[in-house]
């Protein structure tokens, strides 16, 4: 009787069972002849005798991991790796249909609940109280991508085989939900489990963040941290405990940015500032959970994972660079962001980009090696906003290798249609009531031809145009000049010309722009990998990116304006500074902005703490300029 469970798990399904290393020599091995020999016996029990006298057995009914083995390796070492794949390979040789997409919501969710232990009993108790909504890919290979986790079924019809990225692994309350997921969706690509009323924010919380804007809009941030931080942190604690995770981190990036203010530091952003504020605003008053991020777990420690780049950004902000590699999980595709701010010793002198890159970026392993390559780690955390942090944990718990020239990740990440992606951005709700996910727009294109691409000198910015395969639309270029990869630009632009070959594939993070799909690369393929920022040359000679000029007008020019008057705060209420706004918003008025200028009015006439105006006229701002 043909053992189903291991004809479909894929190499990349015994990677997460075991790891690369042993998969990669269990293949060669196989390749080569020198496997084990295998006998089964009628009852479907598997034997597998290898040349060192190592005899590993799988019983009728055990799952991979539950199998025997005579050698003293604990969990899956390579000779129950070794037995899965020559029997697997003997097998399709006779058996080479493809995997049949299946159902995990036909497995049995009372067993695999009866199943769990008492904490993960609690947790699922927990996760059950507040709506949750699960994502879901159908297939050979199900998926479920749950808030705090994703679940993949590596072999059909056997829960043994269900896999989640989770500190657990398995057994875990994620799984149970993941099923239930699959059995509430029926055809449909999403579930909402859970508690189904929405979740009301308290009126404490909101109080709070109500004060916190309205001592911003008095003091403003040049007040620094000891005006604000006693708000900020009264809030976040009541967040924190209604379990409101978007709130509690735009509140923690509101506290970064004063700090960054009083430290004078490049990271603090005025039109930043202006959009937490928006968000905390808007955030306490929408009529659904999922604006607050309740249910959404802060920090998930993960199981062994093998991530692999999407490229990377080396980004100067004054005298401090920021490096920023974009990974996505192997297994899931889920994205996520490694980020490290890097300053020199004499803060007056700014770092150069050679300097930076054979500096870690995860502990023991260096920027340019994490931007090319692929990391197998049992020692990092995934944080709600997509940001992933790496423990040092024991020798040898996280390794660099290799990547492939061109990846090929599951859905949603990789785009085959920019139309689909386009008409899901525009359906998207506002920003400041998005999950605060910091790789959500980060996607990955395969290239079909390249239509040009052009250089704007005045501006620094380079452009370019590409087609997607099988009428999968045209996708928009977007690269501007920065100081931390001087040579980005020249390296890309030679991509693109097909220098190292025709372009093949590349990677970003997206937006709409005048109707359009626009990507910003962090990686291209060609016939070979390219990561612009850190394989250009540094030493590439290019003009200063150009300070843009104070031209904004209409909405743009209106919010620029909102932003300073937090930043100075009461100072606002001065006759010259409601003059200029009052100003403003008469040639709002005069070009068209009609509603936006009688909001301004009504703010610039309310009393100073006045909150619920200013809340109302950013919110206005924020949603006319996205849209």
């Amino acid at each position: 009787m043909a053992r189903h469970d291991l004809l479909a798990l894929t190499d990349d399904g015994l990677v997460q069972l075991a790891n690369a290393g042993l998969v990669k020599r269990g293949l060669r091995d196989v390749a080569e002849g020198t496997g084990p020999a295998l006998t089964e016996s009628p009852d479907g029990a598997i034997e597998a005798r290898f040349a060192d006298g190592v005899v590993t057995r799988l019983g009728p009914e055990q799952a991979v991991g539950q199998a025997s083995c005579s050698c003293p390796a604990s969990g899956i070492c390579r000779h129950r790796v070794a037995l899965v794949l020559t029997y697997r390979h003997a097998n399709r040789l006779q058996d080479a249909a493809a995997p049949a997409a299946w159902d995990p919501g036909t497995l049995d969710l009372v067993a695999l609940e009866e199943g769990l232990t008492g904490p993960a009993r609690t947790e699922l108790a927990r996760l059950r109280a507040a709506p949750l909504i699960v994502r879901l890919s159908r297939g050979a290979t199900p998926v479920a991508d749950l808030p705090m986790a994703t679940v993949r079924f590596l072999a059909p019809k056997d829960a043994a085989y269900a896999r989640c990225d989770c500190a657990a692994g398995h057994g875990c309350a994620h799984i149970v939900l993941a099923v239930e997921a699959f059995r509430t969706a029926g055809s449909a690509s999403e579930a909402t489990l859970g508690t189904a009323a929405p979740v009301v924010t308290s009126q404490s919380l909101r109080d709070a963040t109500d004060a916190v804007l309205a001592r911003l809009l008095a003091e403003g941030t040049t007040a620094g941290l000891a005006a604000h931080a006693p708000l900020i942190d009264r809030a976040q604690a009541m967040a924190k405990v209604q379990g409101a995770t978007w709130l509690v981190l735009a509140l923690e990036a509101l506290a970064a940015q004063i700090s960054a203010y009083e430290q004078r530091s490049a990271l603090y952003d005025e039109a930043e500032v202006l959009a937490l504020a928006t968000e905390i605003h808007a955030r306490p008053r929408a009529s659904a959970g999922s604006a607050m991020g309740f249910g959404e777990a802060m920090e998930t420690a993960m199981a062994k994972t093998r991530l692999i780049s999407l490229g990377a950004r080396i980004v100067a902000q004054g005298a401090e660079l920021a490096a920023r590699v974009a990974l996505f999980d192997s297994d899931t595709g889920t994205p996520m962001l490694v980020e490290k701010i890097y300053a020199a010793a004499v803060p007056e002198i700014r770092l150069t980009p050679e300097q930076v890159l054979p500096r870690p970026l995860v502990p023991g392993l260096p920027v340019k090696g994490v931007a090319r390559g692929q990391i197998l780690t049992s020692v990092a955390s995934r944080r709600a906003d997509g940001t992933v942090i790496f423990g040092s944990g024991a020798r040898g718990k996280t390794t660099l290798m290799p990547r492939a020239v061109a990846t090929t990740p599951p859905a949603p990440l990789l785009v085959t249609d920019v139309a689909a992606l386009c008409e899901k951005i525009a359906s998207q709700h506002p920003v400041f009531l998005r999950a605060r996910n910091r790789v959500a727009t980060f996607h990955v294109f395969a290239v079909d031809e390249v239509l040009g691409q052009h250089f704007e000198p005045g501006a620094q910015l380079w452009r370019a145009a590409v087609t997607l395969p099988n009428d999968g639309g045209r996708l928009l270029l977007h690269r501007r000049y920065d100081a931390g990869a001087p040579g980005a630009i020249d390296l890309m632009t030679a991509a693109v010309s097909g220098a190292h070959g025709p372009l093949r594939q590349l990677a970003g993070q997206v937006w709409m722009e005048h109707g359009e799909l626009v990507c910003d690369p962090w990686s291209l393929s060609a016939d070979t990998l390219i990561v612009p920022d850190v394989d250009g040359s540094t030493t590439a000679q290019a003009a200063p990116a150009v300070s843009p000029s104070d031209t904004a007008t209409g909405p743009h020019a209106a919010a620029r304006f909102l932003a300073g008057a937090l930043h100075a705060g009461g100072s606002r209420r001065e006759t010259a500074f409601v003059k200029q706004g009052l100003r403003l918003a008469g040639e709002l008025e005069t070009g068209g902005f009609a509603a936006t200028a009688h909001r301004m009015r009504h703010w610039l006439g309310a009393p100073l703490h006045d909150h619920i105006a200013f809340g109302a006229f950013a919110v206005w701002l924020a949603a006319l300029m996205e849209y």
